[in-house]
C-alpha cells in the first residue's frame, strides 16, 4: 500500500498560522482540520463543541408529520405498536432508543428484532407473526425499504406500517402508511448519512417537538448514547450531523452514562470512552450477540432501567467465543482462498461451511488482507459483502448489477448482504467480475497528516486529538509518519502466541498488533512507520503501517 502525505498546498503558511492562532492548535493540526473543510471561526465552534441547537430539524424529513401523526394516534387510541429491528448493533439501539421513546409517552409497545436465521428485514412471515398481537401499527427501524412482500401482507391484515431506514433503495419506494429514509431521492433532509439510530433519533425528536409539556433539550440526552454506539458500529461518515450525535454522546458516556453503559464500562475496566473504544471494544459486544445469539437479549439490556451484572459478563463471554470462531474460520476460508488462487479475482467471491454470523467480519477481513472487495458466502447461499477502506468502490451498486442471479440483497456503500441459490454461484461470480470492472476502483493508498518524530510527539497533543473526537470516516483520526533505527526502540512481544510487539521510543510507547513477526531481529532492523494517536488517558501510540 501506498503512503502519502496529504496535500495541503492550497492553504498559504499565513492563513495556517492565522488560523493555528485562532483554533490554539499547532499548524500541522490546524491543516488536517482546514483540508477537512473546517476553513472559519464558527466552523470550528460547532466541530469542537457542538450542542443540540446544531441539529436539523426532523421535519425536513419527507413523511415525517404523518408518521408523528399516525404514532400519536396510535398512544391516545390505546393500539398496539410493534417495533421491528435488525439483528446488528445499529438495529438494536435504533430498536431500544424507540421503544424507551414510545413507552415514555405512554404507547402501548412492544419490540422485536429478527434472528440471523430468521433473516435480514421485514418478511410476509415476520408480519404474520407480529400479527398475533394485533397490532395497529408496524414502525421499522434500519429496514423495511426493499421489503414490498411484507408490505403488502400487512396491508391485507389492515396493519398500518411506518418504514423508518437508512438503507438504499434498489427499487420502487415502499407502499406503506410513511416512509422516513434520508436516501429517498425526493427528500430534503440535509445529513443523508444517518444509521438507523440516526433516523430512529429524528422520529424521537419530532415527537418531542410537537410536546410543549416536554424539555427536549432535557430528554435527548437519554437517547444520545445510543445513537453514538449505532452510528460508529454502521461506520457511518462522522461528519454533520452524525458527528454532532456522536460527539454528545460520548460526552454522555463519559459524564453521566446510563446504567447499561455504566456497568459494561466498569467490567471491561474503561475510563475514558472515544470512537475507538466503540469501534474496537464496545460495538463487537453488542454485535456478538446478533452473530452467535439473539439480539432481542440485548435490545432488553439496553430498554431496561437496571441491568443485571450477570447479563452483561454473558455478552462479553459470548464475544469472546465470537473472537475464536472468527480465527479458526478465517484460517479455513483463507486456505480455500490461497487454494483455488481466488485472490487473482477483481472481487474476491467465496464460499464454504461458515457460520452465517461471520460472513461480515470474514469478507471484511479478507479485504483488509488483500485489499480487494469480497462477498463471503456460505454453504446455503447466504451472503455477506465488504468493499475496501478508503477507496470508491461502491459494492452495493456492483451487487445491483448482478441481481438477476439474487434471491434477495441490500446494503450501502461499503457493506451488503445478499443471499442467492447455490446453484447460482457461479454464474453470479462470473457476472460480478464484470460488473466489478466497470467500476474505476482507486488503488487504497494511506494518508499521512505530517512528518513527525514520534519522539517529538509532545503530550500536549493527545488533548488536541481528543478534542478532535470522534474519528472515523470523513473525520479520520491524523497519520503521522516517522521512522527508528535500531538505538532509538526496542521491542517487547505479547500477546497469544507472541504475535503482538510493544515498541518503547525512551519514555513513548507504540503497539503494533499482529506485527510481531515483522521484527524477527529488533535490533537491528531500521524502519520507517505511520502511527496514531492510542489513549489518551496512557498517552501512547498505534503503528498502523510499517516496512525496512
Amino acid at each position: 500500500m501506498q503512503w502519502q502525505l496529504q496535500d495541503s498546498d492550497q492553504f498559504s503558511p499565513g492563513m495556517v498560522q492565522y488560523y493555528a492562532r485562532q483554533f490554539l492548535l499547532p499548524p500541522f493540526l490546524t491543516k488536517a482540520l482546514l483540508t477537512a473543510g473546517i476553513t472559519n471561526e464558527d466552523l470550528y465552534h460547532t466541530y469542537a463543541y457542538p450542542n443540540l441547537s446544531d441539529l436539523h430539524n426532523p421535519y425536513f424529513f419527507k413523511d415525517m408529520k404523518k408518521a408523528v401523526y399516525r404514532i400519536y394516534q396510535a398512544i391516545v387510541l390505546g393500539q398496539r405498536i410493534c417495533i421491528f429491528g435488525d439483528y446488528d448493533a445499529d438495529g438494536m439501539t435504533s430498536s431500544a432508543l424507540l421503544y424507551r421513546a414510545l413507552c415514555f409517552l405512554k404507547g402501548n409497545v412492544s419490540v422485536r428484532v429478527p434472528t440471523r436465521m430468521e433473516g435480514y428485514g421485514l418478511t410476509p412471515e415476520a408480519v404474520e407473526r407480529m400479527a398475533e398481537e394485533n397490532p395497529a401499527l408496524i414502525i421499522t427501524v434500519d429496514n423495511g425499504s426493499n421489503s414490498h412482500a411484507a408490505l403488502a401482507a400487512a396491508v391485507v391484515k389492515g396493519i398500518d406500517v411506518i418504514v423508518t431506514d437508512h438503507h438504499e433503495i434498489t427499487g420502487e419506494l415502499p407502499r406503506c402508511y410513511a416512509f422516513i429514509n434520508p436516501k429517498r431521492q425526493d427528500d430534503t433532509y440535509p445529513c443523508t448519512y444517518l444509521c438507523g439510530a440516526g433516523v430512529a433519533f429524528k422520529v424521537v425528536q419530532a415527537l418531542f417537538a410537537v410536546r410543549k409539556d416536554l424539555d427536549w433539550h432535557k430528554y435527548a440526552w437519554e437517547y444520545l448514547e445510543l445513537v453514538a454506539l449505532g452510528t460508529v458500529a454502521d461506520l457511518m461518515p462522522l461528519v454533520g450531523e452524525n458527528r454532532t450525535l456522536v460527539k454528545l454522546g460520548l460526552y454522555k458516556m463519559n459524564n453521566d452514562p446510563s446504567e447499561p453503559f455504566k456497568k459494561l464500562f466498569q467490567l471491561l475496566r474503561l475510563s475514558n470512552i472515544d470512537s475507538s473504544t466503540i469501534s474496537f471494544l464496545i460495538a463487537p459486544i453488542f454485535n456478538s450477540v446478533g452473530r452467535i445469539g439473539n439480539p432481542n437479549f440485548a435490545v432488553k439490556l439496553l430498554t431496561e432501567k437496571v441491568s443485571r451484572e450477570d447479563a452483561i459478563i454473558f455478552m462479553i463471554d459470548l464475544n469472546e467465543k465470537r473472537k475464536y470462531l472468527t480465527e479458526v474460520q478465517f484460517g479455513q476460508v483463507d486456505e480455500t482462498i490461497q487454494r483455488l488462487r481466488l485472490f487473482k479475482q477483481d472481487l474476491i467471491v467465496v464460499a464454504d461451511e461458515l457460520h452465517e454470523g461471520l460472513i461480515g467480519i470474514l469478507a471484511a477481513k479478507i479485504t483488509e488482507k488483500y485489499q480487494k472487495p469480497a462477498i463471503v458466502f456460505t454453504e446455503r447461499g447466504k451472503g455477506s459483502a465488504r468493499s475496501v477502506s478508503n477507496t470508491s468502490f461502491s459494492i452495493v451498486d456492483a451487487i445491483q448489477n448482478c441481481s438477476q442471479y439474487l434471491k434477495t440483497f441490500g446494503g450501502h456503500h461499503a457493506a451488503a448482504g445478499l443471499s442467492l441459490e447455490i446453484n447460482q454461484l457461479d454464474f453470479f461470480t462470473a457476472a460480478i467480475q464484470i460488473a466489478t470492472r466497470k467500476q474505476s476502483i482507486i488503488q487504497p493508498s494511506k494518508m499521512f497528516h505530517h512528518e513527525l518524530p514520534i519522539q517529538k510527539f509532545e503530550d500536549e497533543f493527545f488533548e488536541h486529538h481528543f478534542m478532535m473526537e470522534p474519528f472515523g470516516i470523513g473525520n479520520e483520526k491524523p497519520l503521522y509518519y516517522s521512522s527508528a533505527i535500531p538505538s532509538h526502540y526496542r521491542v517487547e512481544c505479547f500477546g497469544k502466541e507472541q504475535v503482538h510487539a510493544s515498541l518503547l521510543f525512551n519514555r513513548k510507547r507504540a503497539l503494533a498488533f499482529y506485527k510481531a513477526s515483522s521484527f524477527p531481529n529488533a535490533q537491528s532492523i531500521p524502519f520507517e512507520f505511520l502511527y496514531s494517536t492510542n489513549s489518551y488517558g496512557r498517552k501512547d501510540f498505534i503503528i498502523n503501517d510499517l516496512r525496512d
